[in-house]
C-alpha cells in the first residue's frame, strides 16, 4: 500500500501543473458519478402474461354486421366485451375490450343449397396491456340490446296536459348500477349455470336462427334453412374459453 503511494505520489510529481489539474478533475468527476449511481439494482422481472381460464365465459356484442352473402373464409371478425371477465377475484380482462376472430366457413341461402351457414371464431382479445390469444367456442347469439321506448296515451281533451308523464327512453343497463357486470364466479359454477341457462332458454332466440357444429366437425356455425345468415351489429355473443 505505502508503495503504491509513493508511486502515485512521485507520478504527479512528474506532472505538469496542467497535466495535474486534469488528473484531479478527472478523479472528481468519476468519483461523482460513482456517488450518484448509487448501488446496482437487479432488474425487475416482466409482468406475467394474461391468461384466460378455461372454461370462462365471454359476453359480447358484435362491432360490424356479418353476412354469410358477403363473407368469405378468414374475413375478421370483431367484437367488444360487455362484461369485466375476472379470474380468481382480478380483473384478467375489462369490458370495452375488443376481441378478434374470423370466418370459418360462409354459405348463402339459395335454391339448390338451402341451408345457410356461417361460422365465426374468436381467438384474441386486446387490452391495454397487450394481446390475449386464446381458444373459444360458440355458445349462444342474442339479439342486439335495444332501446324501450314507453310512449303515453293521448290526453283526453279534458285532461291537464301538464299532468301528462312526458315521453322517457330506457335503455339496457349492466347488471347493479355501479358500473358494467362481473364474471366473478367460480370457473366450474359458472359453466354450470350457463348450460342451465343455454338448457332452458337455448343457443339461440333470434328467430329462424339455430346453432350447429361446423360442416367438418369443431366449430359452432350459425344455421338458417329460411334465408341467408346476417348478424347485425349488436347481435349479442356468448362464448367459452377452451384452451390458450
Amino acid at each position: 500500500m505505502l508503495l503504491t503511494r509513493q508511486v502515485v505520489c512521485r507520478s504527479i510529481m512528474a506532472m505538469s501543473f496542467r497535466q495535474v489539474w486534469v488528473f484531479l478533475a478527472f478523479v472528481s468527476v468519476t468519483t461523482l458519478a460513482a456517488v450518484q449511481s448509487g448501488p446496482a439494482t437487479a432488474p425487475q422481472a416482466p409482468p406475467a402474461p394474461v391468461r384466460l381460464e378455461n372454461g370462462s365465459i365471454l359476453y359480447a356484442e358484435l362491432s360490424k354486421t356479418v353476412d354469410a352473402r358477403k363473407a368469405k373464409v378468414g374475413d375478421p371478425v370483431t367484437a367488444v366485451l360487455v362484461a369485466d371477465v375476472l379470474s380468481h377475484g382480478k380483473i384478467v380482462v375489462r369490458h370495452d375490450s375488443k376481441l378478434m376472430g374470423h370466418v370459418t366457413e360462409a354459405q348463402p341461402h339459395s335454391k339448390e343449397a338451402p341451408e345457410s351457414r356461417l361460422g365465426i371464431v374468436f381467438d384474441k382479445a386486446i387490452t391495454k396491456e397487450g394481446e390475449v390469444p386464446f381458444q373459444s367456442l360458440l355458445l349462444a347469439i342474442r339479439p342486439a340490446e335495444r332501446p324501450v321506448v314507453d310512449v303515453p296515451n293521448a290526453p283526453s281533451p279534458l285532461s291537464n296536459s301538464a299532468q301528462q308523464p312526458t315521453q322517457t327512453q330506457h335503455y339496457p343497463t349492466p347488471q347493479g348500477s355501479n358500473g358494467p357486470p362481473r364474471i366473478n364466479y367460480p370457473i366450474g359454477e359458472d359453466m354450470k349455470s350457463h348450460d342451465r341457462d343455454i338448457a332452458k332458454n337455448g343457443p339461440t332466440d333470434i328467430d329462424g336462427l339455430s346453432l350447429s357444429s361446423a360442416a367438418g366437425g369443431g366449430a359452432q356455425a350459425i344455421v338458417s334453412t329460411q334465408r341467408t345468415v346476417r348478424l347485425e351489429s349488436g347481435v349479442r355473443i356468448e362464448l367459452r374459453v377452451t384452451g390458450q
